[in-house]
């Protein structure tokens, strides 16, 4: 497991149920990048891509591709959606359509990376599924508007000359606190890379 969650918010068995505990304590684990002001965000990056794990399971197992196959509106959909919400919060389209394109992508990233490593290993880990359309989507789905929410709370952090320097660091914390391989690092890295403002 390349994630460790504080044990107290878990209730539940299997890989859905320890996904959707680490969604539930995102904000909820003491320490001290709190004080940075984007470890929150963090923590919700580091559990979208937690779910990107899972759904490069079932995508290996049904012989998927990591990418929507081309006329697919789904990401597409899901960009406008958070666009649409942020400008309800009087953040900027542009920024909402930049920070879940970059989520997107850093899934993709893991995706690919994941499902090349299990090829070189003749195969996936066996541990439960989820159901892609039924539990992951919807996962992901509600992680939207918790991203706005912190994108607003950090709305003067983002224009801070060392805006960039405070969320590598928060992010490497969490990394160390949460003993996340190099692969989710980089993950992370990819999803944050346009929440400073230029």
């Amino acid at each position: 497991m390349h994630m460790r969650v504080p044990i107290r918010c878990f209730r539940a068995a299997g890989a859905m149920a320890v996904t959707l505990a680490t969604l539930a304590c995102a904000s909820d684990a003491p320490g001290p990048d709190r004080s940075e002001g984007f470890s929150t965000l963090v923590a919700l990056s580091a559990t979208r891509l937690d779910l990107s794990r899972q759904v490069a399971l079932t995508k290996w197992d049904s012989r998927q591709p990591v990418a929507d196959p081309p006329g697919d509106p789904r990401e597409q959909e899901v960009v406008a959606a958070a666009a649409q919400a942020a400008g309800a919060r009087g953040l900027p389209g542009e920024l909402a359509t930049a920070f879940f394109t970059d989520q997107i992508e850093a899934s993709k990233l893991v995706q690919f990376a994941l499902m090349a490593s299990w090829r070189r290993e003749g195969g996936a880990p066996a541990e439960p599924r989820a159901d892609l359309r039924n539990e992951l989507r919807p996962a992901l789905d509600r992680l939207r508007p918790r991203f706005i929410d912190e994108l607003a709370a950090i709305r003067s952090l983002r224009e801070r000359p060392d805006c960039r320097e405070r969320l590598a660091h928060a992010a490497a914390r969490h990394v160390d606190a949460h003993g996340l391989s190099p692969l989710f690092a980089i993950g992370l890295d990819r999803g944050l890379a346009r929440v400073c403002a230029e």
